[in-house]
Order: C-alpha cells, then structure tokens, then sequence
C-alpha cells in the first residue's frame, strides 16, 4: 500500500514536469488542427472564454491543458486513460474526468446560444434559396432537418427507451442544418427508442418555423416527417417517369446535405462515432459543444484532410429512416408540394 501511494506520486510527479515543457502552440498548423480540431486562433478564442473558470476549478492544472485534453477527446473519442496519457495532457485519469464534464459544461454554456441559431436575417434566406435554386432548381429551401443516433452504454436509468430499433443503446439526436452545412438546431435530449418524427413535434424548432415561416419557404426532410406548409418531404411509392418520381429524385439531391453535414460532424468530432460510456444528460452536452465547435469551424473555413464525412453518414443509414409516421399531411402542403412538383416540368 505504501509502495502504491509512493509510485502515484512519483508518476504524478512527472505529469507535472512534462506538462511543464510541452507547449502545443509550437506544433504546425495543420499538426494542431488534427490533434484539436480548430486552429491555434480558435483555441486562444475559447481560452478566452472559459480560461478563467477552468484555472478557479483545477488551479494545479493550466486553462490551455485543460481545453487541450478536452478538445484531444471531442476529436479522437478515445478512452479517457488513453487521453490522459496523451502527451499534450498527462493528467491522471480520475481527474482527466472531472476537467471534461466541467469544459463541457462551460463551453456548452458560453459557445451554443451565440453559434447555434435559428433565426435567419432576409438576406440569410435570399443566398439559402439562391443557392439551392441554382444548384438543384429546387425552389423555397432555407433549411434540411433529420435524426442521427449517437451511440450510448446501457442507462442506469429506463434502459429500453434508449434501445433503439436498430438493436443497441442510444441518443436519437435532431439536426437542423442550412446550405452552408452549419447546423442551427440540434436536439439531443431524446432517447435512441423516440422516432424522428415524434422529436421533430415536440421541438422549439417546429414551433419556431410554424410561427415565422415566410410563404413559399420551406425546410426539407425525408419521409419519416410529415409534410407541412413549411415542411417539404418526398411522395410515398410515385410512379417511376411520374412528375412525382421526378420531384422525389431532385428532393434527394438536395436533402444530402444534411446526410453530408451529419456526416462531416461525425468525421470532425469522432467521439461521436463510438459508444459513450457517459450518462445521457452529459452525452447530449457533448453533441452540443460538437455542434457549436462544428459551426466555428465552417464559418472559419477550417477544414481537415479526412472531411469526407459525409460517406460514413450516407453508407450508415437505411430505409429504417424513412419509415411510415403517424401524422396526417397538412392538405396545403401537398398542394404546395404538388405546385413544385409541376414547376419542374415546366
């Protein structure tokens, strides 16, 4: 026993010491980008917003080590001991933990209200709908919604809500993006059981459309939505060579980009790709910071060698996603729906 105690001290020690002589603003741009995710300019800029707190929480461990473990784990998704053992950080594990849950906390608090945003200014709208008509003749489009599953260990807590249909435990989390893959609205706090749909009508982002929607503009999602005046999904079973086959092909095209920014954040941010062995509450913190950090990144224009997300998320879905829901289509919806539609073949 009192060998282990010295031994911990020992190896405590030298985590001090090399933390002391590691400097990671002196690794190359695209070295620092890899390891973290953003570049040196962003790092310094969250540092400025959360720095303080983190010092007032772990005095013996310095703001920029802090972040860097915490931004090394959203990157890698690795096991916190293989993070804790990084040679950028060398914390302990236990305590390797405790500075994640409160970095997140904080960068949850002080980043989502401030780059996660509905609202959109008319001009926002305009270069939306410029774009979308430009690249797929596709008229109205503002915005895509769908539903992605973030892997999770089984719950302490009311376990089967979180089994999903898929046959494993997880989150099923509600994306909003707009054309420039930035997402707007994310929902994160349902279990993996809660159909797309279902999470779609209990959401502030339904309300929030439904409140403000501008005529002919409209969001795109697939079929396991109902189609609404502000909500554009493809026909059920059209006739192949039917208008309506010609409109759900061009739909398609367009809804990708949400399969790609779902996909690319998943890429950019890999602990959301494995199982999080963390209680759901903290799981959906941890999609947030992604989402927040995510937009930073495309507003910024930092990109990575690997941004090829957008192949993991398309190869990982299947026509489970697209199933039948329980809500009735808004009538003038589908004449809407139906005023596009023939508009192509004009």
């Amino acid at each position: 026993m009192i060998f282990g105690c010295a031994e911990a001290r020992r190896q405590t020690k030298k985590n001090r010491q090399l933390r002391m002589h590691v400097d990671i603003f002196q690794k190359l741009d695209s070295k620092f980008i890899e390891s973290y995710r953003v570049n040196k300019d962003v790092f310094k800029m969250l540092l400025d917003k959360i720095g303080s707190r983190l010092a007032e929480r772990h005095w013996f461990i310095t703001p920029t080590t802090q972040l860097a473990a915490t931004l090394r784990f959203l990157a890698t998704g690795s096991y916190q001991l293989g993070i804790s053992k990084d040679q950028d950080v060398n914390i302990g594990r236990s305590t390797f933990s405790k500075v994640l849950h409160f970095a997140v906390q904080e960068l949850e608090s002080c980043l989502c209200e401030e780059y996660i945003q509905l609202r959109m200014t008319p001009a926002e709208m305009n270069a939306s709908k410029e774009h979308f008509y430009r690249e797929f003749n596709f008229p109205g489009v503002i915005g895509y919604v769908d539903g992605t599953h973030i892997n999770v260990s089984k719950p302490r807590d009311d376990e089967s809500l979180f089994f999903n249909r898929k046959g494993y435990f997880s989150i099923n989390a509600m994306v909003i993006c707009n054309y420039n893959m930035e997402i707007v609205a994310v929902d994160a706090s349902h279990p993996g059981s809660c159909h797309d749909s279902f999470i779609w009508n209990q959401s502030y982002a339904r309300q929030f459309y439904s409140n403000n929607r501008a005529q002919n503009t409209w969001i795109l999602a697939d079929s396991g939505y109902a189609l609404e005046t502000f909500v554009m999904t493809p026909y059920r079973n059209p006739q192949h060579g039917s208008i309506e086959h010609a409109f759900n092909k061009r739909h398609a095209s367009a809804r990708n980009i949400i399969e790609r920014t779902i996909g690319l954040l998943k890429s950019r941010f890999r602990c959301l790709q494995g199982t999080l062995h963390y209680e759901p509450k903290f799981v959906a913190q941890l999609v947030n910071v992604c989402c927040a950090l995510h937009n930073i990144c495309r507003r910024r224009n930092i990109q990575m060698n690997e941004e090829n997300g957008h192949d993991l998320e398309m190869t990982s879905r299947n026509a489970e996603d697209e199933s039948d829901n329980d809500y009735q289509a808004a009538l003038d919806g589908g004449e809407m729906r139906d005023e596009v539609a023939r508009s192509f073949q004009i």
